[in-house]
């Protein structure tokens, strides 16, 4: 079977999971996708018309697949269809303890007991698509507003920094000055960029100036797809999605780098392992 290199053809895959998710499904199409979301290991979660739901990779990864033909599908290899969708999402699938709790919140919805882990023992890992990203931040902010032991001005400032603002972006404004990478001082264009991401951290973290980056638009936005990353010594990691052409464009180059602390490798490293897309692969 050919291998996915589109999102139309992810959209095709996921309708087929519906259909075997479906109530009036039965037989061996709904036995054979209650078996995929119990032993998954890699999962794109999605929206339906039901709330979040999850996908396995090895199963969205060939073009056209049949719920009632996967499993004799003798070529079935995660490895290659997550590479792909590598490419299509523009990141690579990581643990992520917010989609875990949604992940068994929604086996329990289709009657499924989920694998303490994933295939091959190993951690169930998810890729943050942009849809799900609106739902595990809205998940955050209820979490932040309905906690009794936080004042109604710190839920405030803790919101406000989920867009860089508030308090986080006054700090942010105060530590760099200008965009930390480009030198640029136009502060009002400037936007204050958690290094791990808002809907990941703690309250703590949320506040925390030394997980953040005042960043010119153009190299936020590369931060943030994890096009870019940086040693905890401050040099430039470039994706090898970018091209030179692209880099140039956006006024980037593999000989830039920011002056950083030791307080801000913690959050670096876990954008390096959990946000970096360092190949294109």
């Amino acid at each position: 079977m050919g291998i996915v290199t589109e999102l139309d053809q992810v959209a095709v895959n996921i309708a087929e999971l519906e259909r075997g998710r479906s109530a009036s499904s039965s037989g061996a199409s709904a036995e054979e996708y209650r078996a995929l979301i119990k032993r998954g290991t890699c999962f794109v979660p999605y929206v339906s018309n039901e709330g979040m739901a999850f996908a396995p990779s090895r199963f969205l990864g060939y073009i056209g697949n049949k719920l009632t033909t996967h499993a004799n599908n003798p070529d079935r290899d995660g490895r290659i269809t997550n590479a792909a969708l590598n490419k299509i999402f523009g990141s690579q699938p990581h643990a992520d303890a917010s989609l875990e709790r949604r992940y068994l919140a929604f086996c329990a919805q289709v009657g499924v007991q989920p694998s303490q882990s994933g295939a091959f023992g190993v951690a169930r890992k998810y890729w943050v698509t942009l849809e799900s990203i609106d739902i595990l931040e809205a998940d955050a902010t209820t979490e932040i507003t309905s906690d009794p032991g936080i004042t109604a001005t710190e839920k405030q400032q803790l919101v406000k920094a989920r867009i860089g603002q508030g308090l986080f972006r006054e700090m942010s404004l105060s530590y760099w000055g200008k965009c930390c990478l480009t030198g640029c001082e136009l502060q009002g264009v400037l936007r204050a960029s958690h290094i791990k991401p808002w809907r990941d951290c703690s309250n703590s973290e949320r506040l925390d100036v030394y997980n953040g980056l005042l960043l010119s638009p153009n190299v936020d936005a590369l931060f943030d797809k994890g096009l870019i990353s940086f040693e905890d010594t401050g040099e430039i990691l470039i994706s090898s999605q970018l091209s030179e052409a692209a880099l140039k464009a956006l006024g980037c180059n593999s000989k830039m780098k920011i002056a950083l602390k030791p307080e801000h490798a913690k959050y670096l490293s876990y954008h390096r392992e959990n946000q970096f897309v360092g190949s294109a692969a």
